[in-house]
């Protein structure tokens, strides 16, 4: 492989994985944007509050409290992070759970009460970032990093347990997404194949159960399709420009979205009817997951989207490149 084409592929999954804000900036270059703050990093986390008042980002800054619809900002908060990867609610909303590292040094997370943001439990870990965390249960949960591990966790005490560390990736976890009634949990990430783990007596089992290998490139996101399916539905986004629909319990991929584009997030609505799929042209998609047709093609941020998550209104908060957010509201949402 040329250096150029290296480096290339090396910025785009620098920026897909929440890691490359330096070089994002540099490539990015600066925005006039309605939402851009230009002298800011990428935006590489998001999640909205149970309450549906509050969306939470996160950056190299620290943690950006947001009020939810007008997206007024209050003054970001350092955590402590160099940088932050995700942010995951507990499952009761009570607690946030923040996860990133230090790039080729250290993943940590830290588990914070909501809003005060008091820091409840923290543990240095992975020896690599983290890039990704997902909830078990209302004491367990999963990180998934660069040093390609999984670990399960589980608090106690005030303290945060290791049960397993789970190998079997052969390059960096991106994305790790579980599938609760079902005890399963699914990761991917670079080595583009998504793996699929049971549990044994409430602990992650190995080998994995399956590995589904049809994408040709890095799997940036994986999200569960919520609402009740007798299977259940998952959807993954790569680098290939493609999405696609699983049942990833059964191994059965079910059709695929073609993009023009690579995406970089996606988010169901909360009802389960569509997916939206940030993407590198700043572009929010609007894909039905039964026909896979793109039903709408909206105007996100301009520059990267790196975070989509969905509001219980229909529409969806994006963020990405140089500290940019914006709301966006499908067309069948708008009231």
């Amino acid at each position: 492989m040329r250096f150029p084409q290296a480096f290339r592929q090396f910025s785009i999954v620098c920026r897909l994985c929440r890691i490359g804000f330096a070089v994002g900036i540099l490539i990015l270059g600066t925005f006039g944007l309605s939402h851009c703050h230009a002298a800011q990093p990428p935006i590489t986390a998001l999640t909205l509050s149970a309450d549906q008042t509050t969306l939470v980002a996160g950056s190299q800054l620290g943690v950006h409290v947001i009020s939810w619809p007008e997206l007024e900002r209050t003054p970001v908060r350092d955590v402590g992070f160099s940088q932050i990867h995700d942010l995951k609610f507990s499952p009761d909303g009570k607690q946030l759970l923040i996860v990133g590292g230090a790039a080729g040094e250290y993943g940590e997370w830290k588990l914070v009460s909501w809003p005060e943001l008091e820091v409840i439990a923290t543990r240095t870990s992975h020896s690599d970032v983290i890039y990704s965390a997902t909830w078990l249960s209302d004491d367990q949960f999963v990180t998934g990093a660069a040093d390609n591990d999984l670990i399960h966790w589980r608090l106690s005490g005030g303290e945060g347990k290791i049960l397993r560390v789970v190998h079997g990736h052969s390059r960096r976890v991106l994305c790790v997404a579980a599938i609760g009634e079902q005890q399963l949990l699914v990761s991917a990430g670079i080595d583009q194949v998504l793996r699929v783990w049971s549990s044994e007596q409430g602990v992650l089992a190995e080998p994995p159960l399956r590995n589904l290998d049809n994408h040709t490139g890095a799997v940036c996101d994986l999200a569960v399709r919520p609402g009740e399916h007798a299977i259940p539905h998952l959807a993954s986004a790569s680098v290939d420009k493609t999405v696609r629909f699983w049942q990833p319990t059964i191994g059965r991929l079910l059709r695929f979205s073609r993009l023009p584009v690579e995406p970089s997030s996606i988010a169901w609505s909360l009802d389960g009817e569509r997916l939206a799929i940030g993407c590198s042209d700043g572009k929010l998609r609007i894909v039905n997951p039964n026909t896979v047709e793109n039903e709408q093609t909206l105007e996100g941020i301009e520059g990267w989207i790196f975070e989509v998550t969905a509001a219980v209104d229909g529409s969806f908060a994006v963020a990405g490149a140089s500290g940019a957010i914006a709301r966006v509201l499908p067309a069948k949402s708008r009231k």
